[in-house]
């Protein structure tokens, strides 16, 4: 069966972004607290004072992500009354909030991966998955209305480290403990490591993202966490270090992140974010772009348009390229600290002018191709408006797509014939279903219920619409 006679479905948990007032998007099964708005990215904060909610709201920041010894009523409260949602653990208080929105999902025992301390000044071996996996569906017998989240340690990127005790090394168990959640997350923090072979190496960030989409099998959303302050270290990240491991991470897949906003050195404080006067205002501006290209990085990847080649082999960049109405977005970052040339070649793209987003500065697209230059760990986002990429701005030949919301078999009305339809998440699993010359009707009823991003090609037209499929009991 050729290209032309496959349908290629794109099916699972969708969980990709959360408004400030608790709206986002995730599974229809997960009815609380969320929307279908695609406008938001999902941005964090680890173990945050609830009172410092709308400070962080101000900074870009839209989720809360772990309460000391919560959720309390008192916690619940303010941060509802900052519109600040949140995960959090199931305990009792929780549970006596299922229906409150401000609860948008649930999280499970941090670093199980890790050796685990016994009390007395020693350590227990890491927590086996067989534990994990128990607890998360306890979780979902509770509550299975939210999402349960699961943050790992470094050994996800940094395999050898001794901190998980027996486990070190034993990447087998990973695939195990990711089927103890729903979004999947790991930390790992380059700038203030006290390991030689991890210190300033940025590119362990994007690493941990590879492993776990691996490990997963990219069916669950994997997010990660981003050093902002000392932590326990003399050295501290600058805000060039911070948005090169944010953009790496998403460059690399990351469907969420947060910063970890505590420090240790030179004294401890919980929100040492918040009183940086250098780094706070430049997370801000990091978290402004992201947000407005938040629709963009939910548009599903366009890996076949452009590839990139590095006159520094030593210095590879990695690119993300999406295709978003009538503009290709490519967004480039330079994975190692040397300075390099970076030439990107476009397919069926021949001349055109490309801009740099936030830089204010433009290339010539010259016979398919355009070169720039990168420092080390250096980020450039670049789009290109109105290119001729083989696909159109939608809408310009009418297509319905209905019933909607669809349970057995979804109808698509056009005047063209369909050359391509699929249903996408923002994790690329994918059922591939057969389509047939005129195919107008095309069967759901064994797909995941949920809401999704329908694409059809017709002619040399894509069109996007949303789709809600749910089952009849």
């Amino acid at each position: 069966m050729n290209k032309m006679n496959k349908v290629y479905l794109w099916i699972s948990l969708i969980f990709i972004c959360y408004l400030s007032d608790s709206k986002g998007q995730v599974n229809s099964s997960w009815i609380n607290g969320v929307s279908d708005d695609l406008k938001t990215f999902p941005i964090a904060v680890w173990l945050q004072d609830p009172g410092d909610a709308s400070a962080y709201k101000n900074a870009g920041i839209n989720l809360y992500i772990g309460l000391w010894q919560g959720p309390t009523e008192d916690q619940l409260s303010a941060l509802r009354t900052a519109g600040m949602p949140v995960m959090c653990s199931q305990n009792s208080t929780g549970l006596n909030h299922l229906n409150d929105t401000i609860i948008i999902g649930w999280t499970q025992q941090d670093e199980p991966d890790n050796a685990q301390a016994d009390g007395s000044g020693g350590y227990d071996p890491c927590i086996d998955p067989d534990v994990i996996v128990n607890i998360y569906n306890t979780m979902r017998e509770n509550d299975p209305s939210r999402p349960v989240y699961l943050n790992l340690g470094q050994g996800v990127s940094n395999i050898n480290w001794g901190g998980r005790g027996v486990c070190t090394g034993d990447t087998m168990m990973y695939p195990d403990y990711i089927e103890g959640c729903d979004i999947v997350s790991f930390d790992i923090y380059p700038v203030t490591s006290r390991y030689d072979h991890i210190r300033d190496n940025l590119w362990y960030v994007p690493k941990g993202i590879d492993n776990l989409r691996r490990w997963s099998e990219d069916g669950k959303p994997v997010w990660c966490w981003i050093e902002t302050t000392h932590i326990n270290s003399e050295s501290k990240p600058t805000p060039f270090q911070v948005k090169a491991e944010v953009w790496m991470a998403l460059i690399h897949g990351a469907k969420g992140f947060g910063y970890f906003c505590h420090e240790w050195y030179p004294s401890f404080n919980s929100n040492a974010l918040l009183d940086d006067p250098v780094m706070l205002p430049a997370v801000t501006e990091i978290n402004s772009q992201i947000q407005q290209l938040a629709p963009v990085l939910h548009s599903p990847d366009r890996e076949d348009i452009v590839t990139v080649e590095s006159e520094n082999t030593g210095v590879p960049v990695d690119i993300l390229v999406k295709h978003y109405g009538d503009t290709l977005y490519l967004f480039a970052v330079s994975m190692r600290d040397g300075v390099t040339s970076a030439t990107f070649t476009l397919n069926g793209i021949q001349d055109g002018m490309v801009s740099v987003i936030g830089e204010d500065r433009e290339l010539s697209l010259s016979d398919g191709s355009f070169t720039d230059q990168f420092e080390g760990y250096e980020v450039h986002l670049y789009k290109m408006v109105s290119l001729n990429t083989g696909y159109e701005k939608e809408g310009n030949t009418p297509v319905r797509f209905y019933p909607n919301p669809c349970s057995e078999l979804l109808t698509i009305h056009t005047d063209l014939p369909i050359q391509y339809l699929s249903l996408i998440n923002m994790t690329g699993s994918m059922v591939e279903i057969p389509v047939k010359g005129g195919d107008t009707q095309f069967d759901v009823s064994q797909v995941t219920p949920g809401m999704y991003l329908i694409q059809v090609l017709t002619g040399n037209e894509l069109q996007y619409q949303k789709v809600v499929i749910q089952h009849h009991l």
